[in-house]
């Protein structure tokens, strides 16, 4: 495990920064797992509904297809059957004040991602949930925000 990432940024929109602390579990050549979680200024911690579920909930695969609910938010022609890979691409970020996890999805074959499923998370009774999920392509996800660096106070 490697040190996190830190945000000090107001992802709730309640005119306070939260702090929010980006666990990267797992990390390597096309590999990252994370997690994240959000404190208040206060110091009360906010559950972070883990992407899997949200996916899981709300997303059907079927072969070369995806779908948010009955709509098809992505079809590929080039790929075998599409699924989401948890074992080996789970990525949290904070980009212009908001919470987005992101999933690989691809047909199994390494040379053959087709994107990403991406969760923009919003604060709701006390809780980070999906607010919108949407497919983007390989080169539009970033690994990782801007975060604030990570400094050791000397004694």
């Amino acid at each position: 495990m490697r040190d996190p990432i830190i945000y000090f940024e107001d992802i709730n929109q309640d005119n306070q920064n939260e702090i929010v602390f980006i666990n990267i579990l797992d990390h390597g050549t096309g590999i990252i797992l994370s997690e994240a979680h959000v404190i208040s200024i206060n110091s009360v911690k906010a559950i972070v509904e883990p992407i899997q579920d949200i996916i899981k909930e709300n997303v059907t695969f079927s072969g070369r297809k995806v779908y948010l609910g009955d709509s098809l938010i992505y079809e590929s022609s080039k790929y075998g059957d599409l699924k989401a890979y948890y074992d080996d691409w789970i990525n949290y970020k904070v980009v212009d004040g908001k919470l987005i996890g992101g999933v690989r999805i691809g047909d199994g074959r390494t040379e053959q991602y087709a994107g990403y499923l991406e969760v923009e998370y919003a604060f709701c009774e006390g809780k980070y949930i999906a607010q919108e999920i949407r497919h983007i392509d390989d080169d539009k996800m970033q690994t990782e925000g801007t975060p604030l660096q990570f400094t050791k106070r000397k004694n």
